[in-house]
């Protein structure tokens, strides 16, 4: 019903409110802007319309008008109306308008960098926001976090050509998470990356010991 809804709207609506879905729940309007490349009241026009449909609501003026999904199922449906290499392009066009609206404040958006990244399989800019919102995790002390973000950077190492430098990361991102499964208790995994990490560092010819070793 909710996918036969968002057909029926006018073509530049049913554009926008796929554009929101890809950018998430909350839509800042410059954002959305950026990725839409409309003018003004083109925009104007098509959110005040997704409004009076009931898809999206004004939540905020301030410092940026953003706006979000009424309902969660509406988000859900409005993003699964796009094709997978569709909305693999759009994160990547995410990565890409976020990093330029953000300027020198972009530590502020790096979990949403970083989110964005690994969806459009930007894998060189997953792994940097990745890592990035690890450490910032880690400093909050929000260690299962710290976690998942580490994990992802070293998904995304997977997919870079291997080199001596992706093998040196690979074995800092295995410190890192041992460092944060340490806050942790998860003593079993923390010994599974540590044996990874020695394993890593024997291919480039190097000892890398365990007691009061350092990263790479």
């Amino acid at each position: 019903m909710l996918a036969a809804r968002i057909d029926r709207l006018p073509p530049e609506a049913k554009r926008l409110v796929q554009i929101a879905a890809v950018i998430g729940s909350e839509v800042p309007v410059p954002l959305l802007q950026a990725i839409a490349v409309l003018p003004e009241a083109t925009l104007h026009r098509g959110l005040v319309h997704l409004q009076a449909a009931e898809f999206l609501y004004e939540t905020r003026l301030f410092p940026d008008q953003v706006y979000t999904f009424k309902h969660t199922l509406t988000h859900e449906v409005a993003y699964s109306s796009l094709l997978q290499e569709r909305r693999r392009a759009l994160h990547a066009q995410i990565v890409a308008a976020l990093e330029t609206l953000a300027g020198d404040r972009r530590d502020e958006q790096v979990d949403f960098l970083a989110q964005h990244a690994m969806r459009g399989q930007v894998w060189d800019k997953a792994l940097l926001y990745c890592r990035q919102a690890g450490e910032k995790a880690m400093a909050r002390s929000v260690h299962r976090a710290a976690v998942g973000y580490f994990e992802q950077a070293l998904s995304a190492l997977q997919h870079l050509p291997a080199s001596r430098e992706t093998i040196e990361q690979t074995i800092n991102l295995r410190f890192d998470l041992r460092n944060a499964l340490f806050e942790l208790a998860e003593h079993g995994l923390i010994f599974e990356h540590l044996h990874h990490a020695e394993m890593l560092a024997q291919t480039l010819g190097e000892h890398l010991g365990w007691g009061g070793s350092t990263p790479i």
